[in-house]
């Protein structure tokens, strides 16, 4: 009689609640960098508990065979959370700008208008630069 392979051990009730925690702040998270500034503050408080969720995703995924993709994908989902985290401090640092430029776009008809704006903003930031004595950074 052939040897039965061994039976894939069960992915336990509270792995599977935390991937769906991961999987649902991560969609979330992505959403709120796609909305823009607008709401893009809220990724501070959102980014670290994805990333939290989906290091407790993994740790309780350990040592069960054959899930190596949800691995990787709960692995580049701590890499979104840590780039929406640092999209949100930029988001504080550079609030006045940031705010300023919103607001003249909504304004802005024309594309003459529209690239105005965007002069405004890279001076405003660059100012703001220089009054922390980061003057000599330039942008391509």
């Amino acid at each position: 009689m052939p040897a039965t392979p061994e039976a894939a051990p069960e992915v336990g009730a509270g792995a599977r609640r935390a991937v769906r925690w991961s999987l649902g702040l991560l969609a979330l998270t992505m959403l709120l960098l796609l909305i823009g500034p607008s709401w893009g503050l809220l990724t501070l408080l959102v980014a670290p508990a994805t990333a939290a969720a989906m290091i407790t995703s993994l740790v309780l995924l350990r040592g069960l065979p054959r899930m190596t993709g949800l691995r990787v994908m709960l692995g580049i989902g701590i890499g979104v959370s840590a780039f929406a985290l640092l999209y949100g401090f930029g988001l504080v640092i550079f609030r006045g700008p940031v705010e300023e430029l919103a607001a003249c776009q909504e304004r802005a008809i024309t594309h003459t208008a529209e690239r105005q704006c965007l002069a405004d903003y890279e001076q405003a930031y660059l100012d703001l630069l220089e009054s922390w004595g980061l003057g000599g950074i330039t942008v391509p």
